[in-house]
């Protein structure tokens, strides 16, 4: 059933990528991102209100830990905001298989980069490293039209690469409000307040006039829902019932079948682009297995010195 629930918030998150491709400019991106995110914090909110009423478990972190949980959540509304917004507004410039394969690339490196609690060994650099250059290779071989390579699909790969690594603090800010005791459904519920208030005013203050994407706004707010409330909640229930390592290998499939939702709503079937995304699936899979079998094995713990083969002190 959990695994279940994860594909089943794959396929909404990736079909709805898939439509957004080619549909939505920066403004409709804006829009909804705002309609999503806002949807979402009002259906987490709501279920912790449920949630009190009824008295069905934590509804926020303990009293001796709440400052530091709503510390921490605040930043974790600036990383959400940087990832969600830079992902959305990178589908006007690249398509959704691109923008979901350079993250998965990218995600590795900046786990490294940005400080785990655990030193990264040689070969993990050398894991991240190699899928980094795996998702670059992709993106240059699926990216289509050499009228719009180059300069053009730049401003996108910036915000994917930038949204990547602001998906990897989020997950380490996530380990920090686990150890302070906040409860996933509260921090769902806080984590989104910045991406929606931040897209509406940067929708606001748009002066090229509307949208001209030409997706209207019925179609934005099922796009929300479908890829962004319904999913995440499904997720969040998922990833709290299932190992790790078998979520790590499921999300590593996003790329392939957000290309796949590109192929149902327009897109040209390639057969050669299908192959090397299904190559890059599988790169980022035995990735994802290697790093939760070498963070499972137990590291060695030097041996004692024994009492008397320590330097005696001379008496005073």
């Amino acid at each position: 059933m959990p695994i279940a629930l994860i594909v089943a918030s794959l396929l909404l998150q990736a079909g709805t990528e898939g439509y957004l491709t080619g549909r939505v400019d920066v403004g409709d991106s804006l829009m909804f991102s705002c309609g999503a995110f806002a949807a979402t914090s009002l259906l987490f909110n709501g279920a912790l209100l449920a949630r009190r009423a009824v008295g069905g478990g934590a509804v926020a972190p303990a009293a001796a830990h709440r400052s530091a949980a709503l510390r921490l959540v605040l930043t974790m509304n600036v990383a959400t905001a940087v990832t969600f917004l830079g992902f959305y507004v990178s589908l006007a410039w690249v398509p959704a298989v691109l923008a979901n394969s350079v993250m998965a690339g990218v995600g590795p490196l900046a786990v490294a980069l940005l400080g785990p609690r655990h030193r990264t060994s040689a070969a993990g650099w050398a894991r991240a490293a190699v899928l980094l250059a795996a998702s670059l290779v992709v993106a240059a071989l699926t990216h289509d039209g050499a009228e719009t390579a180059g300069l053009a699909v730049l401003p996108g790969l910036v915000l994917v690469l930038l949204a990547g690594f602001s998906a990897a603090y989020i997950a380490q800010l996530s380990s920090r409000l686990a150890d302070v005791g906040a409860p996933p459904a509260w921090v769902t519920a806080h984590r989104f307040h910045l991406t929606y208030a931040v897209a509406g005013l940067l929708l606001l203050l748009r002066t090229d006039g509307a949208a001209d994407g030409g997706l209207s706004l019925p179609a934005t707010a099922l796009a929300a829902i479908a890829g962004v409330t319904v999913p995440l909640y499904l997720l969040q229930v998922g990833l709290q019932r299932t190992r790790p390592a078998i979520a790590m290998v499921l999300l590593t499939t996003l790329p392939g079948l957000a290309y796949a939702g590109q192929v149902a709503f327009g897109d040209t079937f390639d057969p050669w682009r299908l192959a090397v995304v299904c190559a890059f699936m599988l790169l980022a899979g035995y990735c994802a297995r290697a790093e939760n079998r070498a963070a499972a094995r137990p590291r060695p713990v030097p041996p004692l010195v024994p009492v008397h083969d320590q330097p005696l002190k001379a008496n005073p």
